[in-house]
This record gives structure tokens, sequence and C-alpha cells, in this order.
């Protein structure tokens, strides 16, 4: 399932750049339609370039952020890998742990209520893990967030104002990738949150952690 879930990212994540990559090759050719030094004048799709451009330019503003979109629900909704699991867990017991995960409640099956410990203590928020290399970066991060989202704003007012649909895309999209992954931040820590308050309630339950064999 985590496989599964990885490759669908990666597949929404590789659709979207490929469309971005081909709105910025629209963007160059539509300037400049014989391309550097004149190397493709004469050919007829040069001629045509304004034309296609415009459809790349409508594709990708229609289509990338549905799909980036959809990449940062599945970052939200972390999964955790196989190995962070009981060993017996199914995707039954794992689905019903998201919900008591996500509640902060306990349940009445043993082993669910394992499986919904281990998700919260594998969470990426957890104190007991190894703190992430880039966690002291983070104001560097915010300062270059909001560098790009102006950068965004910018583009897309000087593409409305020349009416020019590349440069609309590139600016729209911009603007929608970078506001998206700063909302990551709060429902991270909103997420985080619930898993602190799912161990406190499991561990006091129990007076104790479970053990990782079996139930409890």
């Amino acid at each position: 399932m985590y496989e599964r879930r990885l490759v669908t990212v990666y597949a929404l994540l590789g659709t979207a750049s490929t469309l971005l990559a081909g709105n910025f090759a629209a963007m160059v050719v539509a300037a400049e339609p014989r391309g550097p030094f004149g190397l493709l004048s004469g050919m007829a799709w040069a001629r045509s370039a304004p034309v296609w451009a415009d459809t790349v330019a409508v594709l990708t503003l229609v289509a990338v952020p549905p799909l980036m979109g959809s990449v940062l629900a599945y970052m939200v909704n972390w999964w955790p890998q196989p190995h962070q699991l009981p060993p017996w867990t199914t995707p039954e017991h794992l689905r019903a742990a998201r919900v008591l995960h996500r509640r902060g409640l306990l349940g009445d099956d043993v082993r669910t209520n394992q499986v919904a410990r281990a998700l919260s203590e594998a969470s990426p928020g957890n104190p007991s893990l190894p703190p992430h290399p880039l966690r002291n970066m983070l104001p560097v991060s915010i300062a270059c967030l909001v560098l790009m989202v102006a950068c965004g704003l910018y583009v897309t007012a000087r593409a409305l104002r020349e009416g020019d649909l590349n440069g609309l895309a590139s600016g729209v999209n911009t603007f929608l990738l970078f506001v998206g992954s700063a909302s990551l931040v709060p429902l991270s820590r909103a997420r985080n949150a619930r898993a602190h308050r799912f161990l406190a309630l499991y561990d006091a339950a129990r007076q104790g952690p479970p053990r990782q064999g079996g139930p409890w």
C-alpha cells in the first residue's frame, strides 16, 4: 500500500512537472519562433508556435493545479512505511487505526489500538525521532517561500497586463504551488498534535508502551 501511494505521488508530480516544463518551452519558442540563432527558421511548426503555445498554456492552467493539489494532499495524509508497523498489520487494521489516530480516541480492538499507536509513534513530528536536518533552516525556507509567492504574483499581474497566456500559467502555478506548500505547515502541526494526544492517551490507559510483538 505504501509503495502504491508512492508511485501515485511520483506519477502526479511527474505529470505536473512535464506540463510546467512544456509551458516554459512554449514560452521560449513563442517569444522567438525562429529559435536561437535562427536554427528553427523555415520549420512549419515554428510558424504556428503562438497557436500551440497558447494551447499548452491553457492545458497547464487547467491541469497543473489539481495535480499539485493531489500531491500536497498525499503529503498531508502521511502514510507509514511497512517496517514502522507491527508485522501482523492488515489493511483493515490500518484503515481503522487511521480513524482512531485522526480522532484521538481508543477503540475496542486491542490490535487496532496498537497499530494506531505505531502510527502516532512514527509520525514525522514525534519528538522522540531524530530532528530533521532541514528544521534549523526554517527561517531561510520561509523567506524563500515568501519570495516565490511574490514572484508568482508579479508574473501573474504582468501576464494579465500583456495578455500572455504562458506567463499567466507560470505565474498562477508558481503562486498556487508555494501557497499550497505554506499550508502544509499548520496542517502538519495539527496532525502531529493529534499524534501526541493519542500517544498520551494510549500510554495513560495502559500505563506504559505496548509490546511490539502482540496486543498492547
